[in-house]
């Protein structure tokens, strides 16, 4: 269901976001040549970022809640100190294995992105029980476009976190079961 967050009373177990990280396409390539340096999609600045997330966070989260955000080498560095700013603590990375991937300058393809899980100190919220210990850190599906998320990720989470209530941040599409926030969202 699409959910306004600046006039819910929601309140929310898992946040998913796919933060807009301000960047270019790298390269031009001569089968394109009317392609832009622009991504399909707007960005935000890294405080803008942190300042939605902080509503978020502030606003329309339980107590015990989890954070699953992702972010690509570039901003690995940055996304962790913004959430640990936040006042959240790194509880895993996982790796999406996209088995394809771009060759920026044409050097080595990147063909991973992180999903981030954070949690605040002494509130992580327990995966199901009978869901603890099934899933690995690293995980491997076929990207499709730029910048969709694999089917594998929303899977995981609703396995492990069968009963709690989700928003996804930053959706293209609504989902069954989650509430979904987005510029993109039909």
């Amino acid at each position: 269901m699409i959910v306004d967050i600046f006039n819910t009373n929601s309140k929310y177990d898992i946040i998913y976001s796919d933060p807009p990280w301000k960047q270019k396409k790298s390269n031009f390539r001569k089968c394109r040549p009317k392609q832009n340096k622009n991504l399909d999609y707007p960005t935000m600045e890294l405080e803008d970022i942190k300042d939605l997330h902080k509503f978020v966070f502030d606003n329309l989260t339980e107590e015990k809640h989890n954070v699953f955000m992702w972010t690509i080498d570039k901003f690995l560095p940055e996304t962790e100190k913004m959430m640990k700013e936040l006042g959240y603590c790194l509880h895993a990375r996982l790796i999406w294995d996209k088995q394809n991937g771009i060759a920026p300058a044409f050097t080595v393809r990147f063909s991973h992105e992180y999903l981030l899980w954070f949690y605040k100190k002494g509130n992580i919220l327990m995966p199901d029980i009978n869901m603890r210990g099934k899933y690995t850190t690293i995980f491997s599906e076929k990207s499709t476009y730029h910048s969709k998320k694999p089917e594998f990720a929303y899977k995981m989470l609703e396995n492990m976190f069968s009963n709690s209530t989700k928003l996804e941040l930053f959706a293209r599409e609504e989902r069954n079961g989650w509430d979904c926030w987005g510029n993109e969202v039909n």
